[in-house]
């Protein structure tokens, strides 16, 4: 199960998405202890968080990508909770509105291959990117690195079979180009740490068979929850899937929330 609970939030003092690990910090004094142990492994986990400001609001938006995570995280933590507080910094956020939404393993698979996905994608990184390659960071959108990351995620959180195959991620990444790109490269405060990151947006096109281009909108869709990249968890790699069609003129629902076509 992939789970969402947007939350519209409000504060007396400026807030930022460089906040995104101040959040995360506050939520997991929140939870059980058992479970934020779990969560403080050095491992892939199946949630991920980060903040966001829309139409002049500011929402913080929790993604679980499995049912344990969303019952620790969301049922019994983020429900019952009316407002938090970011120790560093002597913030009071008060959560307003909670809109949640869910949408099944099963459901996310009939979604792609019982219909014929878009070979043409957009992705708007909604906040700052990096991957970490040979103990160096990575901040421009490396397809293969995109497609590992999503892959990993998924494998950690829902499958139970390996989708990690590197033909499969091979051919993936050599049929797949970009487009277009309006890309900004950022810094993203993590304490001491300054991380090289990206923000903005990428077309792309997937070549190849529709099974791959199926193959392809899947794992996008499920990235939407997951994040991509490093420390998703702390608010990092948040990106959104934008309709753009085809070339042609060609327009289609990409349906990227839940059964809710995209904005």
């Amino acid at each position: 199960m992939l789970a969402r609970v947007e939350i519209k939030i409000d504060c007396d003092e400026k807030l930022s998405v460089q906040m995104g690990a101040l959040f995360h910090g506050a939520l997991m004094e929140e939870i059980s202890e058992d479970y934020a142990s779990f969560l403080h492994r050095p491992e892939l986990h199946p949630f991920a968080q980060h903040l966001e400001r829309r139409d002049g609001e500011w929402y913080w938006i929790v993604n679980c990508m499995n049912r344990e995570a969303a019952e620790c995280i969301i049922d019994r933590a983020l429900e019952p909770m009316d407002c938090i507080e970011l120790k560093k910094l002597g913030y009071k956020v008060v959560l307003k509105e909670k809109k949640r939404s869910s949408i099944s393993q099963r459901e996310l698979m009939d979604q792609f291959y019982c219909s014929r996905a878009s070979r043409y994608v957009k992705l708007h990184f909604v906040t700052p990117t990096a991957f970490k390659q040979n103990g160096k960071y990575l901040f421009y959108p490396d397809l293969r690195c995109i497609y590992q990351s999503l892959m990993n995620k998924y494998d950690a959180s829902v499958s139970k079979e390996s989708m990690v195959d590197e033909d499969t991620l091979e051919d993936l990444t050599a049929n797949t180009e970009v487009l277009q790109y309006d890309l900004k490269s950022v810094k993203y405060q993590m304490g001491a740490v300054r991380i090289p990151s990206f923000i903005g947006k990428i077309k792309l096109r997937i070549k190849g068979t529709q099974t791959m281009a199926d193959f392809g909108n899947l794992l996008f869709h499920f990235g939407t929850y997951s994040g991509v990249g490093i420390k998703s968890a702390l608010g990092m790699g948040a990106f959104k899937m934008i309709d753009e069609g085809s070339d042609r003129g060609e327009r289609k629902t990409v349906k990227t929330d839940c059964g809710q076509p995209s904005a």
